[in-house]
């Protein structure tokens, strides 16, 4: 009877081994540039990796935007494998804004997973009048949302190590507990 608990015990704790090895964990890579004018609308694409190691259904959401900007995605939820790439095909309106640079942040949510948000950009530029000969020069733009993007993008590389995102450990809560419980298994099993 002792041996057939113990063989119990050694099997229930390898399958929560099992379990507690299971991790959810997505990270939008890469949104394409966009670059639309006022009343008009746009198509982009929004690269999501997994990179825990289980498949789940992962939604986009859409946060921080400036208001007059309508973002869609004919599948807002696809199912992303471990270390696979899904593309969204997305596309946003704009009604009457003025020209300059938007901001807006794309996360993903997914049961069990942390955030995983990146901050992308709009460039809306002023419609082509037919009765301009010459192409105005503009001076290089160096406005709050210019610094607000530099920013962000060396916060970026600073967070990402040498290797890139793959090389960042994915968690896995309960591993501990469970090799506690096979070692306290073990140690019965031998006394």
């Amino acid at each position: 009877m002792k041996n057939h608990f113990s063989l119990l015990l050694i099997s229930l704790l390898l399958l929560l081994t099992g379990l507690a090895g299971a991790s959810y964990w997505f990270q939008v890579i890469d949104v394409t540039p966009i670059e639309m004018t006022p009343s008009s609308e746009a198509n982009f694409t929004v690269f999501v990796k997994g990179l825990g190691s289980e498949r789940a259904y992962v939604e986009l959401v859409f946060k921080n935007k400036t208001e007059g900007l309508d973002f869609t995605c004919p599948k807002m939820i696809k199912n992303v494998y471990p270390a696979g790439v899904t593309k969204y095909n997305c596309t946003v309106k704009a009604a009457d804004v003025s020209p300059g640079n938007y901001s807006f942040v794309v996360d993903v949510a997914a049961k069990g997973s942390p955030s995983g948000k990146k901050t992308a950009f709009i460039n809306v530029v002023a419609a082509k009048s037919d009765a301009a000969i010459e192409p105005e020069k503009q001076p290089m733009q160096t406005g709050p949302m210019l610094q607000a993007y530099n920013a962000s993008k060396a916060e970026q590389t600073n967070q990402t190590p040498a290797n890139g995102p793959q090389a960042q450990k994915t968690p896995a809560p309960g591993a501990a507990v469970a090799i506690l419980a096979v070692l306290v298994a073990m140690r019965r099993i031998k006394s």
